[in-house]
């Protein structure tokens, strides 16, 4: 499997979908499909698609995970963009992990 692997500093990325276009959603699908029949194939641990959300540029749902609006339990200056959520999310890095 080809890895893209510049600047990342994740051994488990794979690449950055647009997982709302029918071309994302193949990619994934089809990714899941052949991790299944690796793992079977091999008989290796069992590994994980996972999908983690990229807020991108001009985002019109960048204002749900800014600090101004997080609730009272965050402190100032967190780090409230580290999971966005896959709807609000304008593309979204694909990783593979083990269980």
């Amino acid at each position: 499997m080809i890895k893209n692997i510049e600047n990342r500093y994740s051994t488990s990325y794979v690449t950055t979908v647009d997982h709302h276009s029918e071309i994302g959603k193949e990619y994934v699908e089809t990714l899941r499909r052949l991790v299944k029949v690796e793992d079977e194939l091999n008989g290796t641990r069992r590994r994980r698609v996972m999908l983690q959300g990229r807020m991108g540029e001009n985002n019109p749902n960048a204002y749900k995970y800014s600090v101004k609006n997080a609730s009272a339990n965050v402190w100032s200056g967190s780090h409230t963009h580290q999971c966005i959520k896959l709807n609000d999310a304008a593309t979204a890095d694909v990783y593979i992990y083990y269980r």
